[in-house]
């Protein structure tokens, strides 16, 4: 499960909002609805396996779960009706005011709380934060970001115990931002999935290991996989001292020419199990 958290600065708490001026009299509602859409939507279909929480004016919390939504469009008009028509809904506890989008009251310390309580990971994203490539994401994220404007003071101070994350220096919208979240846990889905295949195989580790830091230099992941230890079988024995180095399919090819510029041709390209690509 990945979730979203975007906090609100200027969104509506009440339902008396125009769906003709959502960038204006609205808001900023606009933002809002496209965060949602780049969290949940994918084309003819919605992503079960994300929930998304705004959190307006540090007073209403909006939690839309896309195991169990219903009725959200890619266009932001409908996206705002649907929240227009939780915040009619608001009570002291939380209602389910259509098919999968809750109503609460509720500030962001409660949510981050209550989120955490749950056994969610909340993250900032900020551009000020620790670059996304050198940071391990754990197992059930939630990206905590602001709308149009930057997080204030306070948040900012509550939000201080987080990890924080860059995506890069450049400002982006959230929506943006959203979306290359997305792309960052997909590729490391992808990449557990993936199988690797049999760039090169030597003899004996330690140019093996010379081989695996070049290419990691040129950032391409590789994985060594021998027969038997060096330490215990110091000498080739029925090839027992022979050593893989195995890359993503997608990166053989560049790995293939990297070993052949620096250290020799390449072997046939093959699976992890040894079978011909």
């Amino acid at each position: 499960m990945r979730g979203f958290l975007v906090v609100a600065h200027s969104a509506p708490v009440e339902a008396n909002f125009p769906l003709d001026d959502l960038p204006g009299a609205a808001g900023r509602v606009d933002v809002l609805c496209r965060a949602v859409g780049a969290a949940l939507l994918v084309s003819h279909g919605i992503r079960r396996d994300v929930e998304v929480n705004l959190i307006l004016r540090d007073t209403v919390r909006i939690r839309i779960d896309g195991a169990r939504v219903r009725h959200l469009n890619p266009d932001e008009r409908s996206t705002a009706a649907l929240l227009r028509r939780a915040l009619d809904s608001t009570a002291d506890g939380e209602v389910e005011s259509t098919p999968g989008l809750f109503v609460s009251r509720c500030s962001l310390r409660q949510a981050i709380e209550d989120l955490s309580h749950h056994g969610a990971s909340p993250i900032v994203l900020d551009e000020a934060g620790r670059p996304a490539d050198s940071f391990r994401f754990p197992a059930d994220p939630v990206f905590v970001l602001s709308d149009h404007v930057d997080f204030s003071e306070d948040e900012e101070r509550l939000l201080s115990d987080l990890p924080c994350v860059s995506l890069g220096s450049t400002p982006l919208h959230t929506s943006q931002a959203v979306t290359i979240a997305h792309y960052l846990l997909d590729r490391k889905g992808e990449d557990l999935e993936e199988r690797l295949v049999l760039a090169h195989k030597v003899w004996g580790e330690p140019k093996a290991q010379m081989m695996k830091g070049l290419l990691e230099d040129f950032e391409i992941p590789a994985n060594l996989v021998t027969h038997a230890s060096p330490s215990i079988y110091p000498m080739a024995v029925d090839g027992l001292a022979e050593v893989r180095v195995m890359v993503r399919a997608r990166d053989l090819a560049r790995a293939q020419e990297i070993i052949a510029d620096y250290f020799e041709p390449p072997c046939e390209a093959r699976h992890a199990d040894g079978s011909p690509r």
